[in-house]
């Protein structure tokens, strides 16, 4: 290293860099490190390739999400009935409403927070973004509307899974759930 540069690097890091040369000056800078090795690279979920969550852990997520669903349309309905309102048809367009918003929420949030749902904390499964991170709002937001439309269309866009590919949630988020 030249004097000039060391000068310079002297000066960089605050140290006094004598002119006449002495040995400690000339002599390179050793610091003991403990270092921690970098973890190994993740792949991520929605790269080919990609270890994804097996199809019979999916299901149980899946069956706990609809069970959790099932429990706060059964409360709103109960609730109701408390009140002495009689449930008609008339009020299934405010049930509905009520449903897809809690479902808006009991998805979106934990997806966009901690990358599962209580039903893919209970199966052991995560949706994580490339970074390792959760999923953004835009993503979990898409996520929940392939789920949403996999339930009108009664499952059949989630058969994919079955041989080892990605649902349609899978592909709108881009991003496919991995064994956590």
């Amino acid at each position: 290293m030249s004097r000039s540069r060391q000068a310079e690097q002297g000066s960089l890091f605050e140290l006094d860099v004598e002119d006449g040369g002495s040995e400690v000056a000339d002599a390179p800078l050793e610091l003991p490190l403990d270092l921690v090795p970098a973890p190994p690279a993740r792949v991520a979920a929605h790269e080919p390739g990609a270890p994804t969550a097996p199809a019979r852990a999916r299901a149980l997520a899946a069956a706990v999400d609809l069970g959790a669903h099932l429990l706060a349309a059964g409360v709103a309905v109960v609730g109701v009935s408390l009140q002495d309102v009689a449930v008609r048809g008339a009020q299934t367009p405010g049930f509905a409403l009520l449903l897809l918003v809690f479902s808006l929420f009991y998805t979106v949030v934990p997806l966009a927070f901690w990358g599962r749902t209580a039903g893919m904390a209970l199966a052991g499964i995560a949706c994580r973004g490339e970074d390792g991170q959760p999923l953004s709002f835009g993503e979990a937001g898409r996520r929940w509307a392939g789920g949403v439309i996999t339930a009108l269309l009664l499952g059949l866009p989630a058969l994919p899974v079955l041989a080892g590919g990605r649902s349609l949630a899978d592909r709108l988020s881009g991003h496919a759930p991995v064994v956590d």
